[in-house]
């Protein structure tokens, strides 16, 4: 199946557009949250976040990229493994949250747990949202970006009620839920309206999904851990710290939705193309384009990021413009990552990319662990910036050894300097 860019160029902007109005809200208002807060205990609502990140890459059992393989390649056998991993998705979360929580009420604080409490209730809904998969896999990201908008300005507005109405902070956790509750509804909905009855997968299907899952899911849980396991050891040592971390990342992150959604929109031609020169050319200008929208993002977060940082913020998240451009950086390598390891899913190379994910994991966590020990919130900016450029070069460039499969997509990159 023959994808046109003209194709991909509208879904990529209709996903760009999505994150935009989520990105600005979410800037504005968070902003107003963390100043009315605090870092410490912004950083507790940054803590429980991370924890509930890891558990619904756990649960999603990494097989987020498999469906949107197969939907790309053939709806109607995607739809079917899309609803053969709900058993898998919903019995792993019931099997770790009930755990996790009754861990977090006897050790943390009450703040601390009923931001846990909300925030798992949001993951359940967030985890059963394979909707938003199928209709990016689709080129229908229009229908993503209304659904999500109406969650967000939801969300946001009760949000923002918290500080306006001087309210406690526990009230909070009603916009985490709502946050995920009304795009998973809405979705769910138009699913249904448009498709009719959806196509349930049987145990071919589901076995299939589970075969494929434990060669994806330490891979898929690398990827969270790259920042999760920095939040949580950095969270242990000092919640305060956390926060200000927090706002640092997510400023430094706040281009990667022009990535995702290039890089989403492109893998999809990527996957339609025979194997030949023409894949690795398509892999390559797209290599060239993340790193041209990060040196954008860079120049200007280097002129104005304090300033953006303290106007939003306030002076007490200072500290967080001194870390903000090696998060970019690792922004930028972060995403040639993606790109090299979403092309060595054309290969279906799963085993590959699981013992990756075992190096780069045991890495993570040493790297992590050492540096912030030593170097506190700065130990750990460096720890994700490095794990990242090894995860881009190094790590990618062992596939294939002989072939240098993927150094040879980053060769590619330089000869289309010279044409």
């Amino acid at each position: 199946m023959k994808i046109s860019n003209r194709a991909v160029i509208n879904n990529s902007l209709w996903m760009m557009s999505e994150k935009v109005i989520y990105l600005f809200g979410l800037i504005f208002v968070t902003a107003l949250v963390a100043k009315y807060i605090g870092p410490e205990n912004f950083g507790k609502l940054a803590f429980v976040t991370s924890i509930f990140a890891i558990v619904q890459t756990v649960c999603m059992f990494g097989l987020e990229n498999v469906i949107f393989q197969k939907i790309s390649k053939n709806r109607k056998m995607g739809e079917r493994v899309m609803f053969a991993s709900a058993t898998i998705r919903n019995v792993l979360f019931f099997a770790i949250s009930p755990i996790l929580l009754l861990y977090l009420y006897f050790t943390s604080d009450y703040l601390t747990f009923i931001f846990s409490f909300s925030t798992c209730i949001a993951t359940y809904f967030s985890l059963n949202d394979v909707y938003n998969i199928y209709f990016n896999a689709t080129l229908n990201s229009k229908i993503n970006m209304l659904c999500n908008s109406i969650g967000l300005i939801v969300s946001l507005l009760a949000r923002y009620l918290v500080p306006y109405l001087n309210l406690e902070y526990h009230w909070l956790s009603i916009s985490i839920i709502l946050m995920t509750f009304f795009p998973y509804i809405l979705r769910r909905i138009i699913y249904a309206n448009t498709n009719g009855a959806k196509r349930s997968g049987g145990v071919k299907h589901r076995n299939y999904m589970i075969n494929v899952g434990k060669h994806l899911i330490l891979y898929s849980l690398s990827i969270t851990l790259y920042t999760q396991v920095v939040q949580l050891l950095l969270g242990y040592y000092s919640k305060y710290k956390l926060g200000i971390f927090s706002v640092a990342y997510t400023l430094g992150n706040s281009f990667y939705f022009i990535l995702a959604a290039l890089i989403s929109s492109f893998m999809i031609k990527v996957y339609s193309e025979e194997e030949g020169e023409q894949t690795k050319i398509l892999v390559a200008k797209l290599n060239w384009i993340v790193i041209g929208v990060s040196i954008l993002a860079f120049l200007f977060l280097y002129c104005f990021g304090e300033l953006i940082i303290v106007l939003l913020y306030g002076e007490q998240y200072k500290e967080a413009s001194d870390i903000i451009i090696f998060i970019i950086i690792s922004c930028c390598f972060s995403g040639l990552a993606t790109i090299s390891e979403k092309y060595l899913f054309k290969f279906n190379e799963y085993d590959y990319l699981n013992k990756k994910t075992i190096r780069l994991c045991i890495l993570n966590f040493i790297l992590s662990f050492v540096m912030i020990k030593i170097y506190g919130i700065y130990g750990a900016v460096l720890s994700v910036l490095l794990l990242q450029m090894i995860s881009a070069t190094i790590y990618n460039y062992l596939f294939r050894f002989k072939e240098g499969l993927i150094l040879e997509t980053h060769k590619a990159m330089f000869k289309l300097l010279k044409r």
